[in-house]
């Protein structure tokens, strides 16, 4: 089994220079992660219709060749997050969105093929498919992104196998939402949902299927307010995979390769950084048991785990700085290292040992990681 991890530092100047970025591909390879996971963002590389920003493909070029440089594996690109102005030709003209992500495709994978050393193997065609925030594109229409992702890149040498990736949230907070907000919000598709709809066009069309999952941000266990108290929700929730083993038993049976894509804490809440180790240590003991259920059903097991995020992202604006302080977004500060590097605890030892110790050791994802690379037999708890 393989493990990658995704990271956003490329994305933006500040954390995307060749200085910090041989650093941070560095301490990430220190923990046995294989590869990255990162995204060419269509909305940076095409702000407008008629340009293109070379800029941010250098960028993300530069960053594909750092990470070899510290010996990390090819990574797994991401054509993600589309412009606004091209979510309002999707609305109003269908062809002209369709040649557009061509075009932007088509840029991606001429940039990539100039960048030194190994070659890509899997391309993500955008995210979370079942999720409106990200991808407003319908299910029928998706094996048009896929056909366009596979000229894109297969038209060039540089990729004769390329693999191309679909992404699903695996939450039921769609599904509660609408009797919170009264119907007025959309959160997407509730993946039990989704699953029928995407398995007609999965052949011919997607090589892999990956399942994003978060716990306590995207699924709940039950409502917070029917625990005694958040820390009872917070670990009730975590320990349930309940939702993640029948989405996984569903995709399993589908004939294609499946992973896990995404699976992270964040630390601006309760306990912070604590609650973070907390959940990789209990979340990935339950999930080895998982895969031993699946391997006893006769299933074939994901091939990859990816890990969300590497570091904290940079606010991308004033609002978004003040925003996650005064009414921090579930989803910020999912990092395993803080804006400024610093690891935190899921990246030290034995947190009984004083700092200096703790550091010099093998960190607790190290272990989680060699762990689920063990022979798949049920085991104790690991000590967290």
């Amino acid at each position: 089994m393989e493990f990658y991890v995704s990271d956003h530092s490329a994305d933006n100047a500040v954390t995307g220079s060749d200085e910090k970025l041989k650093k941070l591909y560095a301490d990430i390879k220190r923990d046995g992660i294989d590869s990255i996971r990162y995204d060419w963002r269509w909305d940076k590389i095409q702000p407008t219709p008629d340009r293109f920003s070379h800029e941010h493909l250098e960028r993300y070029k530069r960053a594909k060749e750092l990470m070899e440089e510290a010996g990390l594996g090819p990574p797994t690109i991401i054509l993600s997050n589309i412009p606004s102005w091209a979510k309002r030709s999707y609305a109003h003209n269908r062809e002209a969105f369709f040649n557009r992500f061509a075009r932007y495709a088509a840029v991606v994978s001429d940039t990539l093929c100039d960048a030194q050393g190994e070659k890509v193997t899997t391309v993500q065609v955008l995210n979370e498919l079942n999720n409106t925030w990200f991808t407003p594109v319908s299910v029928q229409e998706l094996p048009r992104l896929c056909e366009a992702t596979r000229f894109a890149f297969g038209y060039r040498k540089c990729y004769p196998h390329i693999k191309v990736m679909g992404t699903v949230l695996a939450a039921n907070v769609p599904g509660l939402a609408p009797k919170i907000t009264m119907g007025k919000v959309s959160f997407g598709t509730p993946i039990e949902q989704y699953l029928p709809m995407l398995k007609e066009v999965v052949k011919d069309n997607f090589d892999v299927i990956a399942v994003d999952y978060y716990p306590v941000v995207w699924h709940c266990a039950r409502f917070p307010w029917q625990f005694k108290s958040c820390r009872e929700f917070y670990k009730t929730t975590v320990k349930d995979l309940g939702l993640l083993q029948s989405t996984l038993e569903e995709i399993a049976t589908w004939g294609v390769e499946y992973e896990i894509g995404e699976a992270g804490m964040r630390t601006n809440m309760r306990d912070g950084e604590r609650a973070q180790r907390y959940f990789y240590s209990t979340f990935f003991f339950k999930f080895k048991h998982l895969l031993l259920e699946l391997q006893e059903k006769g299933l074939p097991l994901p091939s990859r785990v990816g890990f969300y995020e590497a570091l904290d992202e940079h606010p991308k604006n004033f609002w978004e700085s003040v925003g996650r302080v005064l009414i921090p977004y579930p989803e910020n500060d999912m990092g395993m290292r803080t804006r400024s590097g610093r690891r935190k605890l899921i990246l030290r030892g034995n947190l009984h040992l004083p700092k200096k110790e703790q550091s010099k050791q093998l960190s607790q994802l190290h272990k989680i990681i060699a762990y689920l690379r063990t022979p798949m037999k049920k085991t104790v708890m690991p000590d967290g």
